[in-house]
């Protein structure tokens, strides 16, 4: 089983989609919000992968940040939760799926850190922040995540106006856009804990988005029968 992790309000559509997505590919999941969650769930001993959604800003004090004005809404439980089942992940070596806000969880885990705003940065081209797929990314080649996707380029969407800064420990870029920030991150030393800061789920008539959750639920079927 799954564990999909949200914000307790905002985050349920997102929900869906990756529960429809997961089960095209044989996969139950349930989703765990800060309103109900208890590290005493007995759903949490039978995770067998773990699929971090987008949502509100991580608190800046985890990455001994500055508060940004634009940092309005914050979810120290959920910060809390998420940190607390990837330690899990970590432990157990188990499949790991960060989006958007979750690949930022992820790199934070291992001790990376964020920028504030993206626009305070010197950029070569606009951020562009939209649902629909407008922004091209580049795979850096010979990474897990372009094994999966077979493909140098690709077109994703962006939601977000926070990016990592400094890498994790055993974080590596997997993808970058064309002001050289970050995409997606993937762990050096575990088998499948890998985060975009695109929205595949929002995408789901994009191959390369089926494809990424396709992987996911190979790595948790073959967790799940050993």
């Amino acid at each position: 089983m799954v564990i999909v992790t949200g914000s307790s309000k905002g985050s349920y559509i997102a929900w869906q989609f990756v529960r429809l997505l997961l089960l095209r590919y044989g996969v139950r999941s349930v989703f765990i919000h800060p309103e109900i969650w208890d590290k005493n769930d007995a759903r949490i001993e039978k995770m067998r992968g773990l699929i971090l959604l987008g949502g509100k800003d991580i608190n800046p004090k985890l990455y001994k940040g500055e508060h940004h004005h634009t940092i309005s809404k914050l979810d120290e439980r959920r910060d809390e939760m998420e940190l607390y089942l990837l330690s899990l992940v970590d432990k157990n070596d188990l499949p790991c799926f960060g989006i958007c806000r979750g690949m930022q969880m992820i790199n934070l885990y291992y001790k990376g850190t964020l920028f504030p705003h993206i626009d305070d940065l010197d950029l070569f081209e606009k951020h562009k922040n939209n649902v629909m797929p407008l922004k091209w990314i580049e795979l850096a080649e010979g990474t897990k995540l372009w094994h999966i996707i077979k493909e140098k380029k690709i077109k994703v969407n962006a939601l977000h106006h926070q990016a990592i800064e400094r890498l994790g420990g055993d974080i590596i870029k997997s993808a970058y856009d064309r002001n050289g920030i970050i995409q997606a991150i993937e762990h050096t030393q575990r088998d499948f804990v890998m985060g975009v800061q695109w929205h595949p789920e929002f995408m789901p008539y994009r191959w390369h988005s089926r494809r990424l959750f396709s992987a996911f639920s190979r790595r948790v079927k073959r967790i799940a029968v050993t």
